[in-house]
């Protein structure tokens, strides 16, 4: 009796276990070219690359902080965000003319006439809620000077300023009212222990020498 070779059997199953592949990667390759499903998240137009950011949503506070008209100066009682509260303090918009990223001066609301307790702070805007005054003028130094009322409270951490490596204060800003321009401070800008840096061709006399950072040789 003839025996029969295993192999053509082997050949004829690998055969079938590969139309068997063809139909599965056919059937996903049709359920690939169903419409997407619509879960709210934004789809770039076809035929072309996606933009950096989706576009701004109509009526959203991104959308009213960078379309809305802007004015040279604020508007003497704008209140704008939670201004209810009993508690506020009295703020006085600063010039950091190093380039800091200060925004002035910050007081309790009960600390009337000196400046003397007051304490040069960062601003956190809110979103949606509060943001910096300035944000709604055509320049952002249009309001040097001018005296608010700020709703909110102080953060329980720092803000690192990289420019000239040092801390700041920060207030968290839920509301704000527009109390008027006031008179120039004479109080020291930056937090306490800012290095006085000088110029680049300071003279490096005795009588004048150059200092260097603490824990620079």
């Amino acid at each position: 009796m003839k025996s029969i070779s295993p192999m053509p059997r082997l050949i004829v199953f690998s055969g079938l276990l590969l139309m068997a592949g063809l139909v599965v990667n056919f059937s996903l390759s049709a359920e690939d070219d169903s419409p997407p499903v619509n879960d709210g998240k934004y789809i770039a137009p076809n035929g072309g690359p996606p933009p950096v950011a989706p576009p701004l949503k109509k009526g959203s506070p991104l959308d009213h902080l960078a379309n809305d008209p802007k004015q040279p100066l604020p508007t003497v009682g704008y209140k704008e965000g939670h201004t209810n509260g009993t508690t506020y303090y009295l703020a006085h918009r600063g010039l950091d003319a190093q380039g800091g990223e200060g925004w002035g001066w910050i007081k309790k609301g009960d600390a009337a006439g000196s400046w003397n307790s007051a304490q040069w702070f960062a601003l956190q805007e809110t979103p949606g809620v509060a943001v910096a005054p300035h944000r709604k003028l055509v320049k952002n130094d249009a309001d040097a000077d001018w005296e608010y009322k700020f709703w909110g409270h102080f953060a329980t951490y720092k803000a690192y300023d990289p420019h000239l490596d040092e801390q700041l204060t920060v207030f968290v800003l839920d509301g704000y009212e527009v109390i008027g321009q006031g008179n120039p401070l004479t109080l020291k800008i930056g937090p306490q222990g800012r290095i006085q840096h000088r110029p680049s061709g300071a003279s490096s006399r005795p009588g004048s020498p150059i200092l260097s950072d603490p824990g620079v040789d």
